[in-house]
């Protein structure tokens, strides 16, 4: 069942409660747009009754290859609001009240990184896609927020070698380095996520018990730093070229 299409943003049910937020804008670039059309599709997901839970993925080639370089310099005034809004729209997903499945079905660069490492779990495809910052390589910086999400997911050895390196990881380097839980071939990817994803749904012995708000605050404990940075966005302090 489908919840909403907007600017090649979809947002699909199934019976059992899994949603899937699918993005097909090509490279799926982080720009005003996308930050509108994930925002109201992570309301929609909010709103819903329990049980659910939510996958995102991407289409094609791309998860999502960060933030629209092009759009950021043509527009030097907006990009500080853009990516206040989209720490805000990450901080969100960080701390759902259900769980959620980043299925990486191509490269995650840059801010499409952070939007799956906001994830609770993360799934890659084997055949093609790479995991990387590369702020490095373009002469910008981490914002606290992000730096925070990262920290919050990752290893330092990790964080220390991917950020300061700028190495594309492949999904086998990926799951060695602890950035992704599990891969697959892409056939089988959608299939995978929505398994990982129902094991946080009510069954007959499992969770009848379960309290969405507990789990929320759990998420909000265990990611303390990163979700008060990221749900205070950036600050005029900050330069706006970070990430």
């Amino acid at each position: 069942r489908t919840i909403m299409e907007d600017n090649g943003v979809t947002l699909a049910a199934d019976p059992s409660g899994i949603f899937t937020l699918l993005i097909d804008r090509g490279p799926n670039l982080v720009n005003p747009s996308l930050v509108k059309s994930l925002a109201v599709a992570i309301e929609k997901v909010e709103a819903a009754s329990h049980p659910k839970a939510l996958i995102i993925r991407g289409v094609g080639k791309f998860f999502s290859n960060g933030l629209d370089l092009d759009w950021m310099m043509a527009n030097p005034t907006g990009t500080g609001a853009m990516i206040e809004s989209l720490s805000r729209i990450l901080a969100r997903v960080l701390v759902l009240d259900c769980r959620t499945v980043a299925a990486i079905n191509g490269h995650a660069f840059g801010a499409g990184l952070f939007l799956a490492l906001a994830c609770d779990f993360r799934i890659m495809r084997t055949e093609r896609g790479y995991l990387c910052w590369p702020e490095l390589n373009l002469g910008m910086r981490l914002s606290k927020a992000s730096a925070e999400l990262a920290k919050s997911k990752t290893s330092q050895a990790t964080l220390r070698e991917g950020v300061l390196t700028g190495k594309r990881y492949s999904s086998l380097d990926a799951l060695q380095a602890g950035l992704i839980d599990a891969e697959c071939p892409m056939e089988s990817l959608a299939e995978r996520a929505e398994d990982l994803a129902a094991v946080g749904l009510p069954d007959a012995l499992g969770l009848a018990n379960f309290d969405p708000r507990s789990f929320r605050d759990m998420k909000v404990e265990l990611y303390c730093d990163a979700y008060r940075a990221l749900a205070m966005g950036a600050t005029d302090s900050e330069p706006h070229s970070r990430i």
